[in-house]
């Protein structure tokens, strides 16, 4: 009997080390996690929802820097009509749905509050609105239509955030920041962001990073950019903003295009955009080029997207074949002759601050655009990887599908073609194209 309650006190006793330790472990675990995620905040206003008709919400987290607040919009496409989002819906509803968002949720680069990975606004107070409407947060079409069985609301979720924020403490500066669709919904609402905060004091400016869209003719049997846009403008029942309208008051979806609906915003706006963007070209039809047809038809979107930004008054476009950048962590490392993106920015906002006068001596230029004219020319970057295979392009090979004659180009520096074919990018591109 005694060996029988020694036993029991023994068991007893090790499941109390047991509990204990993973109390400890737990707490450790969260202590670590917490300081870099945002917490899950559902909208009051209830009849604001994502497609399918479950909550809209957003993450927030509160900063140190109690008058400044980053408020980022999400991208990720859009759909335009029954076709197109039924198969959004099939393929990603993730994006047309909050079913399975979760309590709190880890920070895109941009929103991290390590002073590493976010130079400029690790202590700033961050808001994070997921993307659920397939809108370019554009549409106010609040009912379920019957053809598409969904609810398009971005720009009333996007106007009631402001509205919760400002019920919760919202002073000081906003920076109102998009990626993809998020960056097109950021030109879209800049203004009206302006216009609506300024009487509670609240000074906004803005960053589109990849939501500089061309309406340029699609290849192949592709719907036309405008058709889609005017197909979407419609089932949204979008309301891109009154000064462009009035630009375009027969097609008011041209103002969906960013070249379109500079010139009528008011609101300070830093534009980032990769000269070969590759959700423009995907647009076009040109997804994977690998002929010289191909690269012929990317160049020929570069040209285009850097002629459409010369009236821009703060940019900055590397020569990139890529797409977005402030949610990942290579932001930090992106540069335009040796100017890196943090930097341009940080500068950008230190002249908002200073009332549009010079910035600091050193300072970045506002606009800083590739002066290579092909992709990939800057050792910066992101690497370019073959769909098929997921390994990263070797840039000769990827110059010798430009139509560049390698054998050529190494006889010209004096090089073995085979030599030159096994240089890294790092020893290729000062000897190609010494654009800095």
């Amino acid at each position: 009997m005694r060996a029988r309650r020694r036993g029991g006190y023994r068991r007893t006793y090790w499941n109390w080390i047991l509990w204990t330790l993973c109390m400890v472990l737990c707490a450790a675990g969260e202590s670590v996690a917490a300081p870099d995620r945002l917490k899950l905040v559902w909208l009051t206003n209830t009849t604001l929802t994502c497609n399918d008709g479950t909550p809209a919400g957003y993450y927030i987290r509160r900063g140190t820097n109690t008058q400044h607040w980053v408020v980022y919009l999400e991208g990720g496409g859009y759909c335009w009509d029954a076709s197109s989002c039924g198969a959004r819906w099939r393929r990603r509803p993730a994006l047309m749905s909050s079913s399975k968002w979760s309590r709190f949720r880890r920070a895109p680069a941009l929103l991290s509050d390590d002073p590493e990975a976010n130079p400029l606004w690790h202590d700033s107070n961050h808001v994070l609105l997921p993307y659920c409407t397939s809108d370019m947060w554009a549409g106010t079409r609040i009912t379920r239509r019957f053809n598409t069985s969904f609810a398009f609301t971005g720009r009333l979720i996007v106007r009631s955030v402001l509205m919760e924020l400002l019920h919760n403490g919202l002073t000081g500066r906003l920076l109102l920041v998009g990626s993809s669709a998020g960056g097109a919904g950021v030109m879209l609402h800049a203004d009206a962001a302006r216009r609506m905060l300024r009487s509670h004091g609240v000074r906004v400016a803005a960053v589109a990073d990849s939501g500089w869209f061309l309406d340029r003719p699609a290849r192949a049997r592709r719907s036309s950019a405008n058709a889609v846009a005017k197909f979407g403008h419609s089932l949204w029942h979008g309301t891109p903003p009154p000064a462009c309208v009035r630009r375009y008051p027969t097609e008011p979806w041209l103002c969906y295009f960013g070249y379109r609906l500079y010139p009528h915003i008011r609101t300070p706006l830093f534009v980032f955009q990769y000269l070969f963007d590759s959700a423009q070209l995907a647009a076009e039809g040109v997804r994977s080029p690998r002929t010289r047809e191909q690269w012929d038809a990317v160049h020929q979107t570069g040209a285009a997207l850097r002629s459409s930004l010369k009236h821009v008054r703060a940019t900055f476009a590397p020569a990139c074949l890529a797409h977005g950048a402030l949610a990942r962590p290579e932001w930090l490392a992106i540069n335009v002759s040796g100017v890196t993106l943090p930097r341009a920015i940080g500068c950008w906002e230190q002249r908002l601050g200073s009332g549009g006068k010079r910035a600091r001596a050193g300072c970045a230029p506002r606009r800083l655009i590739e002066r290579c004219s092909w992709p990939q020319c800057n050792s910066s970057c992101p690497r370019l990887r073959d769909p098929r295979t997921g390994e990263e392009v070797a840039l000769a090979s990827l110059l010798q599908s430009f139509g560049l004659d390698v054998s050529g180009a190494a006889a010209a520096m004096g090089l073995d073609a085979r030599a030159l074919s096994r240089m890294s990018r790092a020893e290729l591109l000062p000897l190609l194209a010494p654009h800095t």
